[in-house]
């Protein structure tokens, strides 16, 4: 396992797009220290900003490799970028458009994310532990398409203007989520377990929304009358889901504050099958769906 940890007061602030597992990985350390991040004030080496220890014993077992990054990483922007494989575990915050063009691999951050977080993500698992501002999950420029696969996790809250785009994946959170959900949704699927903001899925074509909770704010869409229905895939989603959030709290790095939220997710996932269902965004003809879960 490779670790990186920060532990300065820098103020600057810093593109880390380099910064990432499969970047790093095969270097030597001091390969690893003399890599160049652009700042607000210049260049700067690695090794002027972090310790850094390759080889590092890690207690989980497997043999995937792991990049451990430890400290407020919330002033490194682009930080993970472009990650394809292994697990990455970040003790603390992560900057604006965190994990961009995520290709595969586990990312776990036990902290809040910034602005355009996982934007035009193509495939992995990331689970945030903290909140995420707005923008999550939007198309890169001149792109037409947001999120395009994986799973995402987020046991805080979601900003405003999540989804944009949302073409393929999963994406559950545990908190609340802001306005503007999921604009021109393509397909997808979004789980929300607490409260969504107004305007939500507007223009929506295709995808499903699946609330746990009858929605109090006002729609962008205009749907169907709800129809009572029981639907069989359901079971295997929430075992799904299940599973894999039981995986992430196996993991040796997450401190017990992230275990705790894990867990309290684990249990508050449902497990009806049967729901309300709405059709639209009508106004387009659209085929997406609201389910709202019946207990």
């Amino acid at each position: 396992m490779t670790r990186l940890e920060n532990s300065s007061d820098n103020q600057d602030y810093f593109d880390a797009t380099d910064l990432s597992l499969d970047r790093l990985i095969d270097l030597p350390e001091s390969g690893i220290g003399a890599l160049v991040l652009d700042s607000s004030r210049g260049k700067v080496r690695l090794d002027r900003l972090f310790a850094i220890q390759t080889n590092v014993i890690s207690g989980a077992s497997g043999l995937e490799n792991r990049l451990d990054l430890r400290g407020d990483f919330s002033r490194f922007e682009n930080l993970c970028s472009k990650t394809r494989s292994g697990i990455t575990t970040i003790q603390g915050s992560v900057g604006d458009r965190f994990a961009r063009s995520q290709q595969g691999g586990v990312i776990l951050v036990d902290g809040s994310a910034g602005a355009e977080a996982l934007v035009d993500k193509q495939e992995g698992l990331c689970v945030i532990r903290g909140d995420v501002s707005g923008g999550f999950g939007a198309p890169l420029p001149g792109k037409l398409q947001g999120l395009q696969g994986g799973e995402t996790i987020i046991l805080g809250n979601l900003g405003d203007r999540a989804c944009y785009r949302m073409r393929r994946g999963t994406v559950l959170v545990a908190g609340d989520i802001g306005e503007y959900l999921a604009h021109q949704w393509i397909a997808g699927t979004v789980i929300a377990m607490q409260s969504i903001g107004s305007y939500w899925a507007a223009n929506m074509r295709r995808g499903s929304l699946i609330l746990d909770c009858v929605p109090d704010t006002l729609s962008g869409a205009t749907f169907s009358r709800p129809r009572a229905l029981e639907l069989s895939f359901l079971p295997i989603l929430w075992n799904h889901l299940r599973g894999v959030l039981m995986q992430v709290s196996e993991s040796s790095e997450i401190s017990e504050g992230f275990l705790a939220k894990v867990v309290a997710l684990i249990e508050a996932i449902p497990t009806s099958r049967r729901v309300l269902r709405r059709v639209g965004d009508r106004e387009c003809e659209g085929q997406g769906e609201v389910l709202i879960v019946q207990k």
